[in-house]
């Protein structure tokens, strides 16, 4: 009996009785009129009893697009991930695993504030371009990526810089090493260079005793390395200028022209 009523109760919630249209073509009415708040609300209602329907996947894409559309992006992120952890089968899915990231790339916070939705973004975005190599939204992920990437690589870029600002050259030289290890590829990876040669000779005028030597081979190496490099660069006077300072360095073959 207890059966009976709730499938009874399932259809009259479902059906309206003004209209002669079911509450989820409401719904769908007024998503296509871009009335997102409603139609998310009337979908929230109707969700539960469309579990194991055919209607239930759409309602719950629909639900994402509108919590898109309405701007709130982390919840449209978090529903396109179930939508596409929950119905594997489902068309849709490519779709809705590169909304989930657009969503996230689109909430990406200032530079200057923590980084974790970036990361994030990028994850989802990396992973959609792993699973679609020719998909519908490869030119759109791949562009996003780039986009957030330079973001993470400008967060690290100056919170390294900053140890440098504070004359920490030691601390300066290991981010600086670590950022060119994390992003091989970026815009700032010539000041990257430029910055880690001028805080290993500067960290090695403060440096006295045995390991002097060591810490004048490691400036040689990096002014070396952006001389390689970067041999056009805005910062090549300085560097020569340093580099031909340092101790042990023969002059002779201090820069190949």
């Amino acid at each position: 009996v207890s059966l009976l009523v709730l499938g009874l109760l399932s259809s009259c919630v479902l059906q309206s009785t003004s209209t002669g249209l079911t509450k989820y073509q409401q719904a769908v009415m007024l998503y296509e009129a871009k009335d997102y708040y409603e139609a998310s609300r009337l979908f929230e209602e109707i969700l539960p009893l469309l579990r194991g329907k055919t209607e239930e996947a759409s309602t719950c894409f629909y639900q994402a697009y509108c919590s898109f559309y309405r701007k709130d992006y982390i919840q449209s992120s978090d529903r396109f991930k179930y939508f596409r952890e929950t119905f594997l089968g489902d068309l849709r899915v490519e779709e809705a695993m590169y909304m989930q990231g657009h969503a996230l790339y689109l909430n990406s916070p200032d530079v200057k504030l923590d980084q974790s939705l970036t990361q994030e973004a990028a994850n989802v975005l990396r992973s959609y371009l792993s699973y679609y190599p020719r998909g519908a939204y490869v030119d759109e992920a791949s562009v996003q990526l780039e986009v957030l990437n330079n973001k993470l690589a400008l967060k690290d870029f100056n919170n390294a810089k900053f140890y440098y600002q504070l004359t920490h050259y030691r601390a300066a030289v290991i981010t600086l090493e670590n950022f060119q290890k994390d992003f091989p590829i970026s815009p700032y990876n010539e000041e990257a260079a430029y910055l880690k040669a001028g805080a290993q000779y500067r960290y090695l005028k403060k440096t006295k005793g045995i390991d002097q030597k060591e810490q004048s081979n490691i400036a040689i190496k990096y002014c070396q390395e952006f001389l390689d490099n970067y041999p056009d660069s805005q910062y090549t006077s300085a560097v020569e200028a340093m580099y031909e300072s340092l101790p042990s360095v023969n002059q002779s073959a201090a820069h190949k022209d």
